[in-house]
C-alpha cells in the first residue's frame, strides 16, 4: 500500500467515523437525558439523507439550501415524535420508559423503513439509492486528493463537532441537558424542568442525524433499508465513548470509520459492517462500563 492510498484510506475512514460519531452523540444525549433508547435513530439519519437526495437530484434545490430544509423539516419531526411518542411515557419510572421507547420506536423504525422504500420505488425510482454528488472543487493535500463531497462532509463534521462543543459548555440550553443527563432529580430541585430539557434535546437529536444522514451520502451512498444497522453502529459508538460523552464519541466514531474503512480494503467491502459488532461484543465483554457516563465530559 503506498503512502498517499493509506492517506486517502484514512482521510475517508475520518468522514465516515466522524459522521457515525455525531450520530452516536446524539442518541446517546438523548438516551442520557430522558432515558429514551430511540431504536429509529438510524432510520432518521436515512430519512434525512432520502430528503437531502429527493431535494438536490429530483426538484433541483442547491445543497446548502437544502440541508438548511432537511434541518428546519426535522426540527418539526422531531417535536411531532416527541409530542406523539415520548411525552406519553415522560411520568413513568426511567426503567419503563426505556422499555417502552424501545418497543415504540422499533415500530416506529419498522413503518418508516418499510413505507420509504415502497414508495421512493414506486415514485421515484425503482432501485431506491440515496446519493449525492455536486460539483465542489476537489482538495489536494500533498499527493493526496480528497473528492469535493468528501471535503464538504469533513468540513461539516468539524463544524459540527465544535458548535456541538460550544452549545454544551457555553448556552444555558446546554447546561441544563448537562444537568439532567448527570442527576435529575438534583437538576430538579435547583429548579430545572426536565421535560422542557428533553423535548430540546429530542427534537434536536433528530435534526443532527437527518442532518448527518444528508452529509453521509456525500460519501457513502445508502438504502432505505439501513437505519437500524445505523442504530447499532450509533450504540456501539455510545458504549465504546461513553454515554453523552462528545470527546469520547468523537474518538470511538472515527476509530470505528477508520476499522470500517480498512477493513473493507483488505477483506472486502461486505465484512466491513462486522467491524462495529465486534467492537460492541468487545466493549461489553471488557469496558462495560463505559455504557453509563454524563453528558459533556
Amino acid at each position: 500500500m503506498s503512502p498517499a492510498l493509506f492517506v486517502e484510506l484514512l482521510l475517508g475512514g475520518v468522514v465516515v467515523g466522524g459522521l457515525y460519531a455525531l450520530m452516536a452523540f446524539s442518541f446517546s444525549l438523548i438516551l442520557a437525558t430522558t432515558h429514551v433508547l430511540n431504536v429509529a435513530h438510524g432510520v432518521f439519519m436515512v430519512l434525512g439523507a432520502a430528503a437531502a437526495t429527493l431535494l438536490v437530484r429530483h426538484v433541483g434545490v442547491a445543497l446548502v439550501p437544502a440541508f438548511v430544509l432537511v434541518a428546519t423539516a426535522f426540527l418539526v419531526l422531531g417535536t411531532l415524535v416527541y409530542m406523539a411518542l415520548v411525552r406519553p411515557l415522560g411520568a413513568r419510572p426511567p426503567e419503563q420508559i426505556l422499555v417502552g421507547s424501545i418497543l415504540v420506536t422499533f415500530g416506529l423504525a419498522l413503518a418508516a423503513e418499510a413505507l420509504l422504500g415502497f414508495y421512493w420505488a414506486r415514485l421515484i425510482e425503482p432501485q431506491p439509492i440515496f446519493a449525492l454528488a455536486p460539483r465542489v472543487a476537489s482538495l489536494s493535500l500533498g499527493p493526496v486528493v480528497v473528492s469535493g463531497p468528501r471535503a464538504v462532509a469533513l468540513l461539516f463534521t468539524a463544524g459540527a463537532v465544535a458548535v456541538l462543543h460550544l452549545l454544551l459548555v457555553r448556552t444555558r440550553i446546554g447546561k441544563e441537558a448537562r444537568a439532567v443527563a448527570q442527576n435529575a432529580t438534583g437538576a430538579r430541585i435547583i429548579g430545572l424542568e426536565p421535560s422542557r430539557v428533553a423535548t430540546a434535546v429530542l427534537t434536536v437529536g433528530i435534526m443532527l442525524a437527518a442532518l448527518s444522514g444528508a452529509v453521509f451520502v456525500l460519501a457513502i451512498p445508502l438504502t432505505p433499508y439501513e437505519g437500524l444497522r445505523l442504530t447499532m453502529i450509533a450504540f456501539t459508538v455510545s458504549a465504546a465513548g461513553g454515554v453523552g460523552n462528545l470527546p469520547g464519541a468523537l474518538a470511538a466514531g472515527v476509530a470505528l470509520g477508520v476499522a470500517e474503512v480498512f477493513t473493507g480494503y483488505w477483506v472486502g467491502a461486505v465484512w466491513s459492517p462486522m467491524t462495529s459488532l465486534l467492537v460492541l461484543f468487545g466493549v461489553l465483554l471488557w469496558r462495560p462500563v463505559a455504557l453509563v457516563g454524563g453528558a459533556g465530559r
